[in-house]
């Protein structure tokens, strides 16, 4: 009965997308064709149910451009190039959580932890205005898209007129000299979308992190396109980028 459910559901949503709408009725003509053919040729022992799943014949897998490149991007640097004795991520995707903590142990600071349990991931409840940690005490650090949901109440938390940049403060208090924090926002022509996400100027981003220096600023277009090694003003004008941060900390 869950899966059913989890798949009406999905339908559902895909169905409410005015994209596909003009669509569904060729979706529902092709799945009864080849559930018939399908049904006609096949001779196993295995019982046929019907379960439509829709609007999946594309010519190409979808993907989510910030999801999949900051992926690629932490990874890439945490795990292949700074090789920390242990990482410390606040409250980013819990697929990323999952493949990072294969590749070392993770500690995860999270307000809302999920239900996940892997050997090498040590998870724990708690807010990033608050860090359980004390200052200058972690070479490595990770907050992947979410500081801009900070303060404005899209989770439960406390509304926050401040909160974004006190938890910029917070993440970059608890970095030790040396140690490096790796960080992604939406970036681009700055607003406020209540209650979604704020879109950062990226250039305050840098300046808000000022014991901190920019070592390397990627970033994904509004196209989803992949930049490695940009510039902060290549952003200035898009919509809804996403700005990849390798900072490191060089005051006390």
């Amino acid at each position: 009965m869950k899966l059913y459910f989890s798949i009406i559901l999905k339908n559902v949503q895909a169905l409410l997308d005015p994209r596909n709408f003009p669509f569904f009725l060729k979706e529902i003509i092709l799945y009864l064709r080849d559930a018939r053919r399908f049904k006609k040729v096949y001779t196993g022992s295995y019982p046929i149910r019907f379960l439509p799943l829709l609007f999946e014949r594309t010519k190409k897998s979808v993907f989510d451009p910030h999801y999949v490149y900051q992926a690629y991007w932490a990874m890439h640097r945490i795990a292949g190039i700074e090789k920390p004795e242990f990482h410390v991520d606040l409250s980013s995707n819990i697929q990323f959580l999952a493949q990072l903590s294969a590749m070392l142990p993770v500690i995860q600071l999270e307000y809302r932890p999920a239900n996940v349990n892997l050997p090498s991931c040590n998870r724990l409840s708690g807010d990033i205005l608050n860090l359980p940690f004390s200052g200058q005490s972690l070479k490595s650090v990770s907050c992947l898209h979410v500081i801009e949901h900070i303060g404005l109440g899209r989770y439960g938390d406390p509304l926050d007129k401040n909160g974004c940049w006190n938890a910029l403060l917070e993440l970059q208090r608890v970095v030790e000299p040396g140690g490096s924090l790796f960080l992604s926002v939406p970036v681009g022509n700055p607003v406020i979308y209540f209650n979604a996400n704020y879109v950062f100027n990226a250039i305050d981003i840098k300046e808000t992190l000022s014991d901190f220096e920019l070592v390397e600023f990627s970033y994904v277009d509004d196209d989803g396109d992949f930049f490695e090694g940009g510039n902060l003003e290549d952003t200035f004008a898009m919509k809804l980028a996403l700005g990849l941060f390798h900072f490191k900390r060089t005051k006390n």
